[in-house]
């Protein structure tokens, strides 16, 4: 906890800056008084300088403003020593403070908007948090008096070093400058370099642009041997665009017995987090029963949006239907100058999201959108509006304190999510506790119980036994645990498995689980790698609406094989997205081992980017392996 003592003093510059004056003037004064016809102005400044370093004080002063003066200049030199030795002071305990008590903690570079709000939610969550912050950053007292600390150094071995990084489980990187970041996880990589390898730092580094993050994700942490890392970027525009498509996923609004062609979207503006919501669609939106999702987008330059968004992905018409509509303004008057055909098939989408760059220009866009909603439809909350606010004023902070969000939310269906408050949140980012993780990381470990393990027991445990057959056997049981269990967790899932294998292997289950813990799988993954099972993660929900509206229900193995061929396909569609949003292309693999990793982990080719149809059996069953794996994983998720 914060305290008083932790402040630093600190005498304001005005008041320091009046105190010399008045030691000037009342030197002058003094001196004029008592010297008369002998005053020179030159002899009396410097007389009056050595008064701040205590030259021959007079002891018996015979002139009040000489006396004044003395005093003063004593207090100035006097005061400005201590308020030196206290800054060192306080420091020092501080950096004592932090290598003596802190462990486990959480390191935050940068106080900007995205760095206050983690700090201040781990702060009030309970976690111990130091902030790196070499500027004069306007929330630094807020930090300190909510219980955190607040170091700066001009030197980055310094600043990890005080902020005794290597002993952190996390370091956040929340600057809005790409470059100083990538610089400053650089410097922070090599120097966790050496650490012990049974400790891993989270590292969580912001990264604005696209072609940035593309390049961390891609290449930073390929090769983790040594797993004193575990780096993660994020984006705000990208966790907001996750956001709001898995709490009001597109498909979740659609209903069955409406025609196709009626099952669509729109997208109202074009900026960083629209884009990324459109790739949400592009990997996300499939189902066994549709074709390509239809989406309007709305903007002022609608043609230009969209010319510019197929220039970075070219490929997105095989995945959703995209269609300019060119805004006239943003208060829908007037729109009649669009087709009649164009305002039918506006005013029937299921839902519409709007971004933008204003929240008061959203908020008033909403309502507008809501009007022009009620007048096709004649109904209040019949389309949902879900806002995406930027959050670049306290406009909605404001209107909150007057319950209008809930007004907007409750009467008109006007959802609003906040682009910085609403995701960067410990949960999501440090705690990996949310159910996205957590599943993702059961995913993991079931492949890699399939397709790893045999070998894996062969070469670190040299167990060569029947390793196969054992597999199959724990796969199987593995899969039929929600049968068996009432309650199904992921610490009951690494639990069965690892004890199985104990039982069968004669390996100790604490040496097994060394190895072949789930957190231990996890880590071992590239950042697209993880991506990767998060995108199978957060598809399962939709993918169980969508079991149950085409009659796969109860959610069991028997019925997921019955409609296997109507389901695997789906998987494919997806899997193959989001491996294209990824960068990779298509190429067959060649038959050596090291040959094959460089191609799909560094060039990014893979062999099975191909139509469903042209796989082979084998390859077909890797895609029905996610649906046998469901009701494992919506236990999880309802535990």
């Amino acid at each position: 906890m914060s305290s008083e003592a932790e402040k630093p003093l600190k005498i304001h510059p005005f008041i320091a800056v009046l105190a010399v004056v008045v030691v000037f003037v009342c030197g002058i004064i003094g001196f004029y008084q008592k010297l008369g016809a002998d005053f020179t102005i030159l002899g009396v400044l410097y007389s009056i300088l050595g008064m701040f370093f205590l030259e021959n004080p007079d002891p018996v002063p015979d002139n009040v403003y000489i006396l004044i003066a003395e005093y003063l200049a004593s207090a100035v030199l006097i005061l400005s020593i201590v308020s030196l030795i206290f800054h060192k002071l306080r420091k020092a305990y501080v950096v004592a403070r932090v290598r003596l008590f802190y462990r486990n903690h959480i390191v935050i570079f940068s106080l900007t908007q995205i760095g206050r709000k983690i700090a201040l939610e781990l702060l009030k969550n309970g976690y111990k948090v130091v902030v790196i912050e070499k500027d004069e950053a306007l929330f630094i007292t807020e930090i300190q008096e909510s219980g955190g600390i607040v170091l700066a150094e001009k030197n980055v071995t310094k600043e990890f070093e005080n902020a005794l990084v290597r002993r952190a489980s996390a370091c956040v990187l929340a600057g809005t400058d790409d470059l100083h970041n990538m610089k400053l996880v650089n410097s922070l990589i090599s120097y966790l370099h050496d650490k012990a390898a049974d400790r891993v730092t989270k590292i969580m580094i912001h990264v604005n642009q696209s072609d940035n993050i593309n390049v961390l994700k891609d290449y930073l942490d390929i090769n983790n041997k040594h797993e004193h890392y575990d780096l993660e970027t994020f984006n705000v525009s990208e966790l907001a665009a996750q956001k709001i498509y898995d709490q009001y996923t597109p498909h979740k609004y659609f209903v069955d017995a409406e025609k196709e062609e009626e099952q669509s979207i729109a997208i109202i503006g074009f900026n960083a987090a629209a884009q990324s919501f459109l790739l949400e669609n592009i990997i996300l939106s499939h189902s066994p029963v549709m074709a390509n999702l239809t989406i309007y987008l709305l903007d002022r330059n609608a043609d230009t949006a969209i010319n510019q968004f197929a220039f970075k992905h070219p490929y997105y018409a095989d995945y959703i239907n995209l269609v300019p509509v060119k805004l006239l303004n943003d208060s829908f008057y007037a729109n009649f100058t669009w087709s009649k055909k164009d305002i039918e098939k506006i005013s029937k989408v299921k839902v519409a999201y709007m971004f933008g760059d204003s929240e008061a220009a959203l908020l008033t866009a909403s309502t507008n959108l809501r009007q022009f909603f009620y007048a096709q439809t004649l109904n209040l909350s019949q389309t949902p509006i879900i806002v995406c606010m930027p959050e670049d004023s306290d406009v909605m902070n404001l209107l909150d304190e007057d319950g209008v969000s809930v007004v907007l939310s409750k009467q008109l269906n006007i959802q609003q999510l906040r682009l910085i408050s609403d995701t960067c949140t410990s949960e999501a980012l440090i705690e990996e506790s949310v159910l996205t993780d957590r599943l993702s990381r059961i995913i993991n470990f079931y492949y890699s119980l399939k397709y790893e393990f045999s070998s894996e027991l062969k070469q670190k445990f040299n167990f060569d036994n029947g390793n196969q057959a054992i597999i199959d056997v724990l796969e199987k049981e593995l899969i039929a645990l929600p049968e068996n269990r009432d309650t199904v967790t992921e610490n009951i899932v690494e639990d069965f498995v690892l004890k199985y294998l104990a039982d069968k292997t004669f390996v100790s289950y604490d040496a097994l689980k060394k190895q072949l813990s789930i957190q231990k799988r996890w880590n071992i993954l590239s950042h697209r790698k993880k991506d990767s099972n998060r995108y199978a993660a957060r598809q399962i929900a939709m993918k169980v609406i969508w079991l149950e509206r085409i009659g796969c229900w109860p959610l069991n193995r028997a019925n997921v094989q019955r409609f296997y061929p109507r389901l695997a396909p789906m998987e494919h569609k997806r899997w193959s997205a989001e491996k294209i949003v990824f960068n990779f292309k298509y190429g067959p693999l060649p038959a050596d081992k090291h040959d094959r990793v460089i191609l799909k982990d560094i060039l990014k080719i893979h062999d099975q980017i191909i139509p469903f149809e042209k796989l082979t059996e084998s390859e077909k069953e890797k895609d029905l392996n996610l649906f046998m794996l469901l009701p494992l994983l919506n236990s999880i998720k309802g535990s």
